[in-house]
């Protein structure tokens, strides 16, 4: 949806031949296409993550609150 959007502006810009929004335009472009080759990749790396699997691994799941009170008597 967002390039959509990005390529509609693009089009509006061009059709009104002024440089400067074209310029601003282009640039604006660009920065998502760089935010989006960076979440990317950020995601290749690290996956996602379910923020159930997350509360596990930091022990804070009901399941492991239940386990530290059995344990503590």
């Amino acid at each position: 949806m967002l390039g959509v959007c990005l390529a509609a502006m693009l089009s509006l810009a061009f059709s009104f031949s002024d440089s400067s929004l074209i310029f601003h335009v282009t640039f604006l472009v660009l920065i998502a296409a760089v935010l989006f080759v960076l979440l990317s990749s950020f995601l290749a790396e690290t996956g996602l993550v379910s923020v159930e699997h997350q509360m596990q691994e930091m022990g804070l799941s009901k399941e492991n609150v239940g386990d530290k009170s059995n344990k503590s008597n």
